[in-house]
């Protein structure tokens, strides 16, 4: 039998997050229902999922970012 873990309820948040090599990645971000994308920005886990418009997931480093564009 398989485990189910409880879930944390997740909104879709589209944003462009510019890096410093001049990248720009167009996509969407996952936050908790009360979190703000400046709070994930200021969590200490250097890391974050961001899916590109292609449907990639990636894992964004924290000090590769340059600028975030969010469309709340």
């Amino acid at each position: 039998m398989a485990v189910r873990y409880p879930q944390i309820p997740k909104v879709k948040i589209r944003a462009d997050i510019a890096l410093v090599d001049g990248t720009v990645l167009r996509g969407h971000v996952f936050l908790e229902v009360t979190t703000r994308v400046q709070d994930m920005l200021n969590a200490p886990i250097p890391f974050f999922p961001f899916v590109d418009e292609a449907g990639v997931v990636r894992l964004v480093h924290k000090v590769a970012i340059a600028q975030v564009r969010p469309y709340e």
